[in-house]
This record gives structure tokens, sequence and C-alpha cells, in this order.
């Protein structure tokens, strides 16, 4: 009997671990429906890295700019080959009739065939080899690589620079699409709050109810133009992103002030010192200056030395030896005076960069002040404004033991815009720091 007690107890305890397994699965499996039901179709959650890194590698300029680099590179190698001599090999064979001798055309190898033999046809065999080197040519290899190096610097450069607009619209568009999204949880808030204070407004007193009435149709107007500013600014962020416009994707991030020191002077020096466009103008005035010394250049000798080594026979096997080792000398007289025509355009063309440069600092100059200014404004509005809410708030909650509803759910409202003001002030700020940052030129 004790066994079969036992054996029962056993029984019962087995059948509770399994029914609290069961509990615990559904319970498991209703939450993980709850969660997949919020998400809804988002395929998935982005944070501001995640999406700068999918907009660097969509963005069509940027590749486009970042295959520009590639085509420099091959040009730099071009031109540095041109330290090396050029070494061919050419083969060939000739069935004519000539009554007198003749030269082959130079793309057939310049050689020379005898007159033929009779009236019967002739053949000719050849093998060669050649070699041909510059010695001297007034810098224009140097100046070549130079310039293709100078190139491959502005290509660079212009990735960069599109790299940093890629960027600044990222971060733009995230903050616009975080900042309306935490209007409309305000506004949610302040629709539930509101509506809990209808429900308790006695339906005797009119004048409250019809206050409070017009107070909810302003929230679902204000709620009303937030969802449609959302899907505005997820369209625009999904561009940014390089992504079909089709494609469900959630962001998460924090909406928050971003500490730094902003000294103005230190932001002037670095930014001529940094951004991309000084950089590009100083590689162009140097590409300016080599094509001055490569005008220059056609005034002097040009020295180079070839070689040929030749085997040909009527017949085989070709054993007629010619070789040749060849030093050229080629000095340039007079050109029209096209050459002095050359280096003056090219002259002026460096002035113009000249120029050109001190108005690019200047603009520079006055896009920093400008972003500055407009960063010191959010700053200013951001500790004024939270100062408005905290005064705000503690009268909202003052108000809270009130039984004068509609007072209170006026204050609610007052409460709101002093919210959404705030925010406005954080996302101001953030977006200004953005912009003083690319503006200043520090990589993000």
């Amino acid at each position: 009997m004790m066994e079969i007690k036992n054996w029962k107890l056993e029984m019962i305890k087995s059948a509770k671990k399994t029914y609290y397994k069961l509990c615990v699965f559904g319970v498991l499996f209703v939450c993980c429906g709850t969660v997949n039901a919020q998400k809804g179709n988002v395929e998935r959650v982005l944070s501001l890295a995640d999406s700068m890194k999918i907009a660097l590698q969509n963005n069509h300029g940027l590749l486009s700019a970042q295959q520009g680099i590639r085509v420099a590179q091959q040009r730099v190698r071009q031109s540095q080959s041109d330290y090396l001599p050029k070494i061919s090999f050419n083969m060939y064979g000739a069935r004519y009739l000539a009554e007198q001798d003749f030269v082959l055309p130079a793309n057939f190898g310049s050689s020379l065939l005898r007159q033929s033999r009779g009236l019967q046809p002739d053949t000719f065999y050849s093998a060669r080899v050649s070699l041909h080197q510059a010695l001297y040519n007034g810098g224009r290899v140097r100046n070549n690589v130079r310039l293709a190096q100078a190139d491959l610097k502005q290509a660079e450069i212009l990735e960069n620079k599109i790299r940093s607009q890629v960027v600044f619209e990222v971060i733009k568009s995230f903050y616009d699409l975080l900042f309306v999204k935490k209007q409309l949880v305000l506004c949610e808030e302040a629709v539930s709050r509101i509506k809990s204070l209808a429900s308790r407004v006695s339906k005797k007193n009119m004048s409250y109810r019809s206050g409070i009435k017009a107070l909810q149709r302003r929230l679902r107007r204000l709620y009303a133009e937030r969802k449609r500013e959302e899907k505005r600014n997820y369209f625009k962020f999904i561009n940014t992103l390089g992504l079909e416009l089709y494609t469900q994707v959630g962001i998460v991030g924090k909406l928050e002030e971003k500490k730094g020191d902003f000294d103005l002077p230190k932001l002037l020096a670095h930014a001529q010192e940094n951004r991309f466009e000084i950089r590009g103008t100083e590689y162009q005035q140097e590409i300016d200056r080599l094509a001055v010394n490569l005008s220059k250049a056609e005034r002097f000798p040009v020295i180079a030395l070839g070689a040929d080594y030749e085997l040909n026979d009527p017949k085989f096997p070709l054993q007629t030896v010619q070789w040749n080792a060849t030093l050229n000398v080629s000095i340039p007289l007079f050109d029209g005076f096209s050459s002095r025509a050359r280096i003056r355009q090219k002259r002026y063309q460096a002035n113009q960069s000249r120029i050109k440069r001190a108005a690019v600092e200047d603009k520079i100059n006055l896009q920093v002040r400008q972003a500055y200014e407009d960063l010191m404004y959010w700053q200013e509005e951001l500790k004024k404004r939270r100062m408005e809410l905290a005064d705000i708030q503690a009268e909202y909650k003052a108000l809270r033991k009130t039984r004068d509803f509609a007072a209170r759910a006026q204050s609610r409202e007052w409460l709101l815009q002093a919210q959404m003001s705030y925010w406005e002030a954080v996302h101001g700020q953030r977006v200004a720091v953005a912009r003083l940052e690319k503006t200043v030129g520090i990589r993000q």
C-alpha cells in the first residue's frame, strides 16, 4: 500500500511539473506573438551607425567616386611605366613581287624588301626584337607622374566630400524621423490623459465638456499632422539609405543633446586645414604648376636610345643577322611661338586657381560662422525651453489635485506644447552639431 501511495504522489508531482511547463510555454508563446505583432512587417531595426554603413554602401555618387579613384590609380601606374624601356618582339613572313626595292609599312616592321628575281614572287621572313628607352625629355615623364598623382588626390578629395555629405544627410534624416516619432508618443500620451479627464467631467457641465472636446479635436489634428510628417520623413530616410521605398525598417536610438567644446577660432582654423575644398585648390595649384612645366619641357631636346636585333632570310632557318643601336637627339628650333603662348596660358590658369582659393576660403569662413551661430541659437533655446518645461510640469502637478478638469486639460495641452518645444530644441541642436562638424571638416 505504501508503494502505491508513493507511486501516486510521484505521478501527481510529474503532472504538476508538466502543467507548469505548459503554462510557461503558453505565456512565452503569447508574449512572442505580442512582440511580433508590435513589430509588424519590419524587416530589421537600424541604429544610426547601421544607417550610415548602409548609406555609404548604396550611395551611387559615392560608388562612382570610388571608381574614379581606381581610374586615377591606374593612370599613376600608366605614367610611371614611361620610366621603363619599351620592348617588343615582331615576326612576319611576306610573299611579294617587286620590280624595285621598297619598304614595308611601319606597322609591318618597315623592312626593306629587295627587287624580285625575274618575274617570280619572292618570300621574306623576319624576326626582330626592338628596344626603346627615353634618356632625357625635359622632365616630361616626371611631371606626368606628378600630374597623375595630383589627379589621384583630387579624386580622393571628391570621394571624401561626397562621403561627408552622405553622412550628414543620414544623421539629419535619422533624427528627423526619431523626432517625429517622439512627437507622436507625446501626442498619444496627451490624448490618453485628456480622454481620462473627459470621462470624469459631468455631462451637466457643458462648458467644461465643450472645452475639452475642442481640445481633443486640436490634438487629433496635431496627431494626424505628425503622422503624415512621419511618413514623409520615413520615405526620405529610406531614400537616403539607398533602399527600395517599399522596404520596411525601424530605427532605434536616443534623441538627446550632444555635448562638446565649440570654440569658434579653433573651428575656423580646423576648417581652413581640413576642408576638402581648400585641399582641392591646393592640388589644383599643383596641377597648374605641372602644366606650366610640361609646356616649358617642349622647348628642351629629347634624347632616346633605340636598339634592334633582327634575323631574316628568304627561307628557314633564318641566318642573316641585322642589328643596330641608335642614339637619337631631337632639338626643337622654332614652333611659331606656340610654346610661349601655351606657357602664358598655363600661368594665367594658375593665377585663376589662386584667386579661386581666396574665394573658397571666404566661403568656408562664412559657412562655419553660420553653422556656429545656428548651433549657439539652439544651445540657448535648449536651456530656456528646458526651464520652461520644468515650470509647466510643476504647474501641471499642482493642478492634479484640483477638481477643475477644464483647467487641468488646458494645462495638459500647455505641457504637450512645452514638451514638443523642448524636443524640437534637442533635435535642432543635434542636427546643428552635425552640420557644424560637416562644415568644419570633422569626419563622423
